[in-house]
């Protein structure tokens, strides 16, 4: 295992708390593991240029390359949101948009576990209200991911929509809802006890 330590000086105080509100830390703890995590993914992308593993040359594919490695380091197996990319990267959230989608199809087999974690996690937290399944879908590529996985497996049924009125609700009709949970793997027992739980 190799330690790597920062000098003093290497942040300052404000620079710190800029960066524990952006990686949203409550504590030193939090805050240490988060720069390790951006640290590892820092030194993953160092490393492939070194050993001359065929690097990007363009600005947006750096970024690409630069997000995958956030992605597969930093935001704990799920793919981020257009605002945290926006925050990390200093982009519109329309730019940050277009750059998640261009890292998910580029690396998608290589995040193949990310995205699913995402998408189940996002099912998971449907609630049924009625005759329809309500969530909260922060980004718009999740949205896009799983409208894809009905459009691909039962274009018959109903896309998710969103909510008149919200600002990041949709709505499930229960057949998509089924059959995302199923080709998802989501079990929706589980996904019952989960909501009981909260």
């Amino acid at each position: 295992m190799i330690t790597i330590q920062l000098t003093n000086d290497f942040l300052d105080e404000q620079e710190i708390q800029k960066l524990m509100t952006l990686f949203n830390c409550q504590s030193n703890d939090e805050f240490n593991l988060a720069l390790k995590n951006v640290t590892l993914a820092a030194l993953t992308e160092y490393k492939e240029m070194l050993l001359g593993k065929g690097l990007p040359t363009r600005a947006d594919e750096i970024k690409q390359h630069r997000l995958f490695h956030l992605v597969k380091h930093y935001f704990q197996g799920v793919i981020p949101t257009e605002v945290e990319v926006s925050s990390m990267f200093q982009l519109t959230e329309t730019e940050s948009r277009a750059l998640i989608r261009n890292v998910r199809t580029r690396f998608r087999y290589q995040l193949e576990a990310e995205i699913l974690n995402t998408l189940q996690q996002t099912v998971i937290s449907a609630e049924l209200s009625k005759d329809k399944y309500h969530v909260v879908i922060q980004s718009d590529n999740v949205l896009e991911e799983l409208n894809r996985v009905v459009s691909t497996n039962a274009p018959q049924l109903d896309p998710i929509t969103k909510v008149r009125g919200s600002a990041r609700k949709y709505q499930i009709s229960e057949d998509t809802y089924e059959l995302l949970s199923n080709k998802l793997g989501v079990n929706q027992e589980v996904a019952a006890t989960e909501h009981e739980d909260e």
